[in-house]
């Protein structure tokens, strides 16, 4: 009971911090975009953005897998951030940094996929082909 309260709660944050985050994206606030994703990460992770940024691809999935199974609702949301990070880094200009981010949240979609099912499978799959293109 106690993990479905926390999952559902968890669900209802990212979600409103994606709907702030999405909509500075569409109203071209990059700045805003960050610092939301900023503070969506440090919400879903429970830890310091800055740890998070200093990690690669492979280092997230580490991260994320303590334990020995990969958080899956975790590693999917974090990639649904990186990716909206590097939309709002391409358009400050920094594409060599939009292009890390996008790298990172592959990492963490390839590790996710197989493990993935119904809806988050199929959103998964449309984020890696997207990132792939």
């Amino acid at each position: 009971m106690y993990q479905t309260d926390w999952l559902l709660r968890q669900i209802e944050q990212m979600g409103d911090v994606l709907r702030r985050l999405i909509a500075a994206l569409r109203e071209q606030r990059p700045d805003d975009a960050i610092a939301l994703s900023r503070e969506a990460v440090e919400e879903l992770l429970d830890t310091d953005a800055e740890v998070i940024d200093s990690l690669s691809g492979e280092g997230l999935v580490t991260l994320l897998s303590a334990g020995g199974t990969l958080d899956t609702f975790r590693a999917h949301m974090l990639a649904e951030l990186l990716v909206a990070r590097a939309d709002a880094l391409g358009m400050q200009g920094h594409a060599a940094a939009a292009s890390t981010e996008r790298e990172r949240a592959w990492m963490l979609l390839r590790a996710v996929a197989p493990l993935a099912e119904g809806a988050d499978e199929r959103r998964v799959a449309e984020l890696l082909e997207w990132l792939d293109s």
